[in-house]
């Protein structure tokens, strides 16, 4: 079992046995256990869409949604991008507990491994992502458009009224 909590404080656990794995596999078409299988993508799926993953929470935390009278709309909206992520971990934890101990000790490492080279992907793609925010090209991009959106927008009403055609000395 593992656990994460919602941006509202309230926290959930993720066990997975075979009745959840049957209700996500139900509900989604996602087989949890073949989470690390070469031939499909559960983990890709779970870790590159939002809405695969919160149709796959909802089918497993379906009996504590109905315990707290919370229906998927309302947990949806107690989800951000940090919780979600959380979530995720969750999920895919306690679907490698769930495997028997070699293979859960092979699955931990592969996962501290892929966590890892996910987070040394994302801490690049950040110092990237700033690096062009503080370029002079953004600031020049951003001086452009502004130019472009008052140009269109007093530029033209500005000029197409007669009243201020006249008052406005010519160039």
């Amino acid at each position: 079992m593992k656990m994460f909590t919602d941006r509202q404080g309230r926290s959930w656990t993720i066990e997975i046995n075979y009745t959840s794995l049957r209700r996500v596999k139900a509900a989604t078409g996602v087989d949890l256990t073949r989470l690390v299988d070469p031939k499909s993508d559960v983990m890709g799926l779970l870790t590159g869409d939002p809405f695969v993953l919160f149709d796959c929470l909802v089918a497993l935390l379906g009996p504590q949604l109905d315990d707290k009278e919370i229906n998927a709309e309302q947990f949806g909206e107690s989800l951000d991008e940090e919780s979600a992520d959380k979530a995720a971990v969750a999920l895919i934890e306690a679907a490698i507990d769930f495997f028997q101990e070699g293979k859960r000790m092979l699955l931990k490492r592969a996962f501290a491994k892929v966590t890892t080279a996910a987070q040394r992907r994302q801490t690049a793609s950040l110092d990237q992502a700033l690096r062009a925010v503080e370029s002079p090209e953004f600031e020049q991009a951003i001086e452009t458009a502004l130019d472009a959106a008052s140009r269109s927008t007093y530029g033209s009403s500005a000029t197409s009224s007669p009243a201020l055609s006249a008052s406005t000395p010519a160039p």
